[in-house]
């Protein structure tokens, strides 16, 4: 852009707060020089000083340092004639006017600065002032009869007089005509200094922590000031005035309210009242800012699973119901929900597993809900944002937190604002769905009431994260959240993944050394044992082979049974399952399988692949989906559950040789067969004397058991 501006160095340019005036203006710059430390200069170009006009943090005052403007400067209360109510901005256009009709009229020699002169010309003076002010038409038809009219009369010649100087002297600005009426009244101290403050103190007795009225802060003010009186007639004093109740009425209601509402009400309590609304932290894209929280639900449901109440006594069934607390995790970008979890109390492993839930595909989740929607809603985590709970502080979630290589932020407790993206959630939660739930709490015990909370409490766990992810995935996620383009968190995650990328998840083998529970296993033949499978690697072989230490540490994915972590040595190593189908089994899947293998194999000494296979397909959907949901209630599967459940799930299983050996089989399954020769060709099997007394056609019977970990 080809501009070039014309400053002077009476102009004041005020940059980020920091005041500049113009020393040097050049065809291809401006060199400005700081008014409070001369001297230090910085240049600009005319197009960069162009583009500082247009920011909301400079200024530019023209004529700043006039001898005439400076001088008049402290006299005015405003800076701009726009700033002027109304009728003062009125007056000062009128005497404007005057005082150029009657420069015009020197300049044309129709008057002299004298009292006769000016009087001489008053009606030729007021026909041009109100021609200035637009109160005579200039066009052909003029104003339409009956118009009002409103019209000043004139002052005389010498007050005239008085405002032309004053104007002339302000360097013809208008605001030197400004009337000082409003540095008239009173000023000084309406009563003595020890009244004074014995007035004052009527903003102390009403900023107390007994929070008495302010009619009771006037009576008793006013009474220390009688009491003062007496005292002051008793020893032959001056009294001192006694102010009206409307008087420190008047002084209480000037009092900050910060301050009365803080000593009445606290500090945090003053915070949440005078707090500054803002946009909050400017994100770009996905997963850049997740808040995580907790909160107790406002209904109260039956703390137990579906199907129990119906063989339990009613008195047991009342002891049963309570509060759930919820766990969700909010993505800032896209206002998406990456978690949501049930549970009992606020605790560190409930928190964990929220956090687990953010990192991968939850459709499976929402379609056991019935939701309509996909909840495919993944990503990496860039800042992770919680309050100070104990959940959130415990070293077990910083811990996995740090392992994740995240980065936590606890801002300061008792300021909700600085969440404000899952405040806002659970508030969503008690205004829209809260209302529609039997057994609710409402938000306080002064609305609730009467209400029979206890008595109409109807729904289970189930219940509970079937209405939660329904509300959530197919409400929530496609309405409008006051965005300027209305876009729903759904459509914003896509849009937003698309045009800005996604963080990328940790790897398979970081989630399993930060979710996994440390378990210690036997080195075996064939690998070591999680869950009835056995699961092996290379480091494995080797360590089975040259290390002395027998016991490996082993981490597992219970929504992915095909491989496992594994520690040899230092070094953490994916060992896979030595059987087929297990890839992406979820450890609850196996469990229910496992449970029916038991029931209807109970005597077989081995079970095939195929045959497990068989099993965890009969498994129905109905029940695939119960147990989903179950995952994200309080009756999900536990550390404790897993380590109870390894002796139930042990079968012996044959292993897959093509990932035990790393072959694949031929095509015909008899090709590497065992040849099978006649009796009489075969050779004599060598062996011990059968020294027990047995036939030596009847094999011996071992009376000793076995479990899965013999070699």
């Amino acid at each position: 852009m080809n501009m070039r501006l014309r400053l002077s160095r009476s102009d004041l340019l005020t940059v980020a707060g920091v005041a500049y005036r113009p020393v040097e203006v050049q065809a291809d710059a401006i060199t400005l020089e700081r008014s409070d430390q001369p001297g230090i200069t910085q240049s600009f170009s005319h197009a960069e000083i162009h583009e500082l006009l247009r920011s909301s943090d400079t200024r530019y005052q023209a004529g700043y340092f006039d001898f005439a403007r400076s001088r008049d400067r402290q006299n005015r209360p405003v800076d701009l004639l726009a700033e002027l109510e109304d009728e003062a901005r009125s007056i000062v256009l009128w005497r404007q006017a005057i005082c150029d009709s009657v420069l015009k009229l020197e300049q044309d020699g129709r008057v002299a600065r004298t009292y006769a002169s000016v009087t001489a010309i008053l009606p030729a003076l007021d026909y041009e002032v109100r021609r200035k002010s637009g109160q005579i038409g200039t066009d052909a038809g003029g104003r339409r009869a009956g118009a009002k009219l409103v019209t000043r009369k004139l002052p005389c010649a010498k007050t005239i007089l008085r405002w032309l100087r004053a104007y002339e002297n302000g360097g013809y600005d208008p605001l030197a005509l400004l009337p000082r009426t409003h540095r008239s009244g009173n000023r000084g101290l309406r009563w003595c200094h020890r009244t004074e403050a014995m007035v004052s103190e009527v903003i102390e007795i009403y900023a107390s922590t007994q929070r008495p009225t302010k009619r009771q802060a006037v009576a008793d003010t006013r009474n220390r000031i009688k009491s003062e009186n007496l005292r002051r007639r008793a020893d032959g004093q001056t009294e001192l005035a006694l102010p009206s109740g409307r008087s420190l009425l008047r002084r209480l209601s000037q009092a900050n309210p910060y301050y009365i509402h803080a000593r009445r009400w606290g500090i945090d309590a003053a915070n949440r009242k005078f707090n500054l609304f803002e946009t909050g932290v400017e994100t770009l894209f996905p997963g850049e800012r997740v808040e995580m929280d907790e909160n107790r639900l406002d209904v109260i449901s039956l703390l137990t699973v579906s199907g129990v109440l119906d063989h339990l006594p009613p008195e047991q069934v009342e002891r049963l119901k309570g509060r759930r607390w919820l766990y969700v995790a909010k993505d800032a970008a896209t206002k998406c929900i990456l978690a949501l979890r049930l549970a009992n109390t606020p605790n560190a492993q409930d928190a964990i597993r929220a956090l687990r839930d953010v990192f991968h595909d939850r459709t499976l989740y929402a379609q056991a809900a019935s939701c309509e929607s996909p909840r495919d809603q993944v990503a990496g985590i860039g800042t992770l944002v919680t309050d100070q709970g104990s959940a959130f502080i415990s070293e077990e979630f910083r811990a996995v937190a740090a392992s994740l290589g995240l980065t936590m932020h606890f801002p300061p407790a008792g300021l909700p604002q600085m969440r404000g993206n899952i405040e806002s959630f659970f508030r969503t939660l008690g205004h829209k769905l809260m209302p529609l739930l039997s057994g609710r709490t409402f938000f306080n015990p002064v609305q609730r009431a009467d209400y029979p909370s206890e008595q109409l409490a109807c729904l289970d766990d189930d219940d509970l994260i079937r209405i939660l992810l329904t509300l959530v995935v197919d409400i929530y996620h496609n309405e409008p959240h006051g965005s300027p383009k209305d876009e729903t968190p759904a459509h914003c995650w896509k849009r937003l993944a698309s045009e800005q990328g996604l963080l990328p998840v940790p790897d398979g083998l970081v989630l399993r050394k930060a979710f996994g529970r440390p378990m210690m296993r036997r080195l075996r033949g064939d690998g070591v044992l999680f869950a009835g499978l056995s699961y092996s690697c290379d480091a494995l072989r080797e360590a089975l082979l040259h290390s002395p230490e027998r016991d490996v540490e082993v981490r597992a994915d219970l929504f992915d049974l095909d491989w496992i972590a594994v520690k040899v040595g230092s070094i953490w190593h994916a060992a896979t399952c030595n059987h087929r189908g297990f890839d992406g089994m979820r450890y609850s899947d196996w469990q229910e399988a496992s449970r029916a293998l038991r029931l209807k194999h109970r005597r077989a000494a081995a079970l095939s692949e195929d045959l497990v296979q068989r099993a965890v397909a009969r498994i129905s959907e109905a029940n695939r989906a119960a147990v989903l949901r179950m995952q994200l209630t309080p009756f999900h599967v536990t550390d404790a559950d897993v380590a109870r459940n390894e002796k139930a799930l042990h079968f012996s299983l044959t292993s897959s040789t093509e990932k035990l050996t790393g072959q694949s089989s031929g095509a015909d399954p008899l090709a590497e067969g065992i040849e099978i020769l006649p009796l009489s060709q075969s050779a004599p099997i060598p062996g011990p004397a059968c020294t027990n007394g047995l036939s030596k056609d009847k094999p011996p019977s071992s009376a000793a058991t076995w479990s899965f970990d013999d070699e």
